[in-house]
């Protein structure tokens, strides 16, 4: 039961169960002590408040740290709709409680961005903690998750961010066909192969019922299907790096690759047919595609592992069960995908007398962080998979649509989000499935424009993006520079191609260095302008 009551100092108080919440003398005064106490003479860009209670935590920090944004995660609805502190009371759009149709990992995720990580704090109500115990764990293993997720795509785009303006470029400009179309009919049952351990065991399933599905693959997987004679209807990638197109040496001539532009160039050296396109909402990679019209490119949002890319992939062309199989999500021992696969040819090559095999995949797991996964002697989950795991098992797919995605014969880390299927159910599960056309349904974009049509677009694509860094840079050196940098062109060109610069300065710009931080933007945009000149001069010297 919730009681509110005055306070000795007037300020309203409140009471759970009979247990104080807030202080019964001055709440205000103590939640003051504990935001200096929790935050001191820091300067965060924003504020996670875990367990707010009638509101006093909140508003200290906007007192505090007027410049910071805070987020607030209530522990219980009712003391959401008592607080007499909500800025716009019930409405507030940075406040979650258990009532607000979302899980909390939904909400953080909607509101915290790469950027955001920087200078980002988060700090607990402790008697909150004490009084909702499970929502109180809910919160912190969402607030982990999230900042996993978080932490994962900025090292990816600091160290991938203009290899994948590279890729974009070199496939727009090599491919001299490209397929539309579907990738599958509407009711038929797509099962999808990623390669963890577990595919070994489900091969000789999947080769069973190969006749009544459609099989997708992911690269990793491509070489342990050609070894058991599974030929995919088609893969899909999404790596920008060397061992995507590495492990797809493997891949059977006749199968199409699903692709967005900025995954690993080179497919156009393979023996394989044209990309099917992917449209990723990113404004760079959209550029290139809008020169392709009228080109049909389905729209899939990028994700932290091509698994998930897959499987929205096939949510938007099946209405049919949706099936992964080898997303295991962790190593069996220090197995970490189905054998043979590419990777063991890597370390036979560095592996001796000195170095076993062995020895070198044991090294690799402790280098990944991997720890034993709970309930099993075997499993081991590294931390990169364990992101995936959390990306792929809290709120990942759309509303209505878990019920129809099944992972076959499952590993011990859970994906409460999909159906387990054993040998039993699987079997079931296409008896009792409507028979529908296989293979996919692609034909060749009919009005490509040819290659010297290309290069024209590309260099014109390359020349507005410099363009727009030189009225950045001009910007950047007035007295309000530090706001060229906020959004729009200039925002997505910085963030992609200049990504650690731009944290650093906007923590120079956080911590009130203003003119180095003005400094380290003006330096920023003349180095991503050089790049782009750079490129554009080497595809029209190439052409």
């Amino acid at each position: 039961m919730i009681e509110v009551f005055a306070s000795r100092s007037g300020s309203p108080s409140v009471k759970i169960d009979g247990v104080a919440l807030h202080s019964p003398y001055d709440p205000s005064n103590e939640a003051k002590r504990f935001v200096t106490s929790s935050l001191g003479a820091e300067t965060p860009s924003a504020v996670v408040v875990l367990g707010e209670g009638l509101g006093y935590i909140s508003r200290w920090v906007r007192t505090s740290y007027p410049g910071a944004r805070v987020l607030r995660l209530f522990y219980c609805e009712d003391l959401f709709r008592k607080s007499p502190f909500s800025p716009e009371t019930n409405a507030d759009q940075d406040s979650w409680h258990p009532g607000s149709g979302i899980s909390v990992v939904e909400f953080l995720r909607a509101r915290i961005s790469e950027l955001d990580a920087e200078g980002l704090r988060m700090i607990e109500w402790p008697p909150s903690a004490r009084l909702f115990p499970n929502p109180s764990r809910e919160a912190n293993e969402a607030m982990q998750q999230v900042l996993r997720e978080l932490n994962g795509n900025l090292v990816t785009t600091v160290s991938m961010g203009r290899l994948w303006l590279r890729n974009s470029l070199a496939n727009f400009l090599s491919f001299d066909e490209i397929l539309q179309g579907s990738p599958c009919s509407s009711e038929r049952i797509v099962v999808i192969a990623a390669s963890g351990p577990s595919l070994e065991s489900a091969a000789p399933l999947l080769e069973e019922m190969r006749d009544a599905i459609d099989l997708w693959a992911l690269p990793s997987s491509a070489r342990f299907l050609a070894e058991v004679g599974l030929n995919p209807d088609l893969f899909v990638m999404t790596d920008p790096g060397y061992w995507a197109i590495c492990h797809l040496h493997y891949a059977v001539p006749a199968c199409p690759v699903a692709m967005p532009l900025s995954a690993a160039r080179g497919l156009w050296k393979l023996s394989l047919p044209r990309p099917f396109l992917l449209a990723q909402p990113d404004s760079m990679e959209g550029a290139f595609l809008q020169a392709l019209r009228p080109l049909s490119a389905p729209v899939i949002a990028p994700h932290g592992t091509v698994a998930a890319t897959a499987l929205e992939l096939a949510r938007a062309f099946t209405k049919g069960p949706i099936i992964i199989a080898g997303l295991d999500m962790c190593t069996n021992d220090v197995v970490s995908h189905a054998r043979p696969n590419e990777f063991e040819t890597f370390f036979h090559l560095q592996s001796g007398r000195i170095s076993p095999l062995e020895g070198l995949w044991h090294r690799r797991s402790v280098d990944q962080n991997a720890i034993r996964v709970k309930g099993s002697a075997t499993a081991r989950a590294p931390l990169s998979l364990r992101t995936y795991a959390g990306w792929l098992g809290h709120g990942r797919g759309e509303p209505g649509a878990t019920d129809k995605v099944y992972r076959l014969l499952p590993s011990a880390v859970a994906l409460p989000e999909m159906i387990s299927l054993d040998v039993g159910a699987m079997r079931e599960l296409v008896r009792s499935t409507r028979v529908a056309p296989g293979g996919p349904s692609l034909f060749p974009h009919s009005a490509l424009p040819s290659r010297a049509a290309r290069i024209f677009e590309a260099a014109q694509i390359l020349g507005h993006w410099r363009e727009c860094l030189e009225e950045g840079i001009a910007k950047a050196k007035g007295p309000d520079g530090l706001g060229v940098l906020a959004s729009g062109a200039i925002f997505d060109l910085s963030f992609r191609l200049a990504t650690r610069e731009l944290l650093e300065t906007k923590r120079m710009a956080r911590l009130g260095n203003v003119r180095k931080a003005r400094e380290s933007a003006v330096g920023l945009l003349e180095d991503c302008g050089q790049f782009l000149r750079a490129l554009e001069e080497r595809i029209l010297n190439a052409a």
